[in-house]
C-alpha cells in the first residue's frame, strides 16, 4: 500500500489535503479512485490508514480511518557522512541508506575528493530531500532522513560535536587493534551516531589524525576494500543486524 508524508497543516480533524507532487502521484501515476486506501505519516511520526474520499482539481481529500502502531525505525539515530563524490553516487547512497534506516545524510569535501563542491547548493539539497522522501515512502518508514548539505572538512569536525558516537571507516583499522564496529553498535541504542565514509580515494592520513583528535573512532569494515558507495550500505546493514535481527528466534 502506498505511503505519503504530510505536514501538520495538511491535516484538519480527520481529513487530509493532498496537493503538489503527491497529488500527481496519486491521481496520474497510481491512478487511484475514491474508496482506495493509503497510509499517511505526519510530522510526529504517527501513521494512519486513510481512505480517498474526493478528487478535486489540484487537490485530493483523504479521511483518516485508524492509527497504525508498529516500529520501523532503528533504535539509534544514525547519520551517514560521505566524502564528496559524483552526484549519481551521492544520490544512490542516499536512496539505499534511507531504505536501511538512516536518519541523516551529508557530504564532506575532503583531500581526495575527485569532484569539488559547486554552486546551486539549495537546488542540490532540495533534490536530495525529494529522494529521501520518496525512499522513505517506498520503504514504509515513519520519518524522512534530515539532509544537511555539504561541509568543508573543518566544519564537519565542528558539526560532529553533537553526536554521542563518532566513527570513520578506515581500511588501516582492519589491520590494527582499533575500535570494534560490533561493540560500538551494541552500545549505540538510543544514541546519536555519526559515521564518515571517505571518497573514492579514501581518507588521507592527515584527515585520519584530525578525526582521531576530534573524538572519532576508526573502524574496519572487514577484510575486503569496499567502494565509497558500498561502505555506507555495509555499515547500515551491520547496525540493522546487530540492533534488529540478531536476537530474533
Amino acid at each position: 500500500m502506498q505511503r505519503y508524508f504530510v505536514k501538520s497543516e495538511q491535516i484538519k480533524g480527520n481529513t487530509v489535503s493532498i496537493h503538489g507532487q503527491d497529488y500527481h502521484h496519486i491521481k496520474n501515476v497510481m491512478r487511484m479512485k475514491t474508496g482506495d486506501n493509503v497510509y499517511i505519516c505526519d510530522q510526529d511520526e504517527n501513521v494512519y490508514l486513510a481512505k480517498l474520499v474526493e478528487i478535486k482539481d489540484q487537490e485530493i481529500i483523504l479521511r483518516l480511518r485508524e492509527k497504525i502502531d508498529y516500529q520501523s525505525e532503528l533504535n539509534c539515530s544514525l547519520t551517514i557522512a560521505l566524502g564528496l563524490t559524483r552526484r549519481e553516487k551521492q544520490e544512490e547512497v542516499l536512496r539505499r541508506i534511507t531504505e536501511l534506516g538512516a536518519d541523516g545524510f551529508l557530504t564532506v569535501s575532503m583531500a581526495r575528493s575527485i569532484v569539488k563542491a559547486k554552486g546551486n547548493t539549495e537546488k542540490i539539497i532540495e533534490r536530495q530531500k525529494s529522494i529521501a522522501k520518496e525512499a522513505s515512502e517506498q520503504s514504509q518508514r515513519r520519518r524522512i532522513p534530515q539532509i544537511f548539505g555539504n561541509f568543508s572538512f573543518e566544519d564537519f569536525l565542528k558539526f560532529s560535536a553533537k553526536f554521542d558516537h563518532k566513527l570513520f571507516a578506515y581500511e588501516e583499522a582492519g589491520r590494527k587493534n582499533d575500535a570494534s564496529l560490533k561493540k560500538i553498535i551494541r552500545s549505540s541504542q538510543e544514541k546519536a551516531v555519526l559515521v564518515l565514509v571517505g571518497p573514492e580515494g579514501g581518507i588521507s592520513l592527515k584527515e585520519a589524525e584530525k578525526l582521531l583528535v576530534g573524538g572519532f573512532s576508526a573502524v574496519g569494515l572487514g577484510p575486503r576494500i569496499l567502494r565509497c558507495e558500498t561502505a555506507p550500505l555495509y555499515i547500515m546493514s551491520a547496525f540493522s543486524y546487530e540492533l534488529e535481527l540478531k536476537d530474533e528466534s
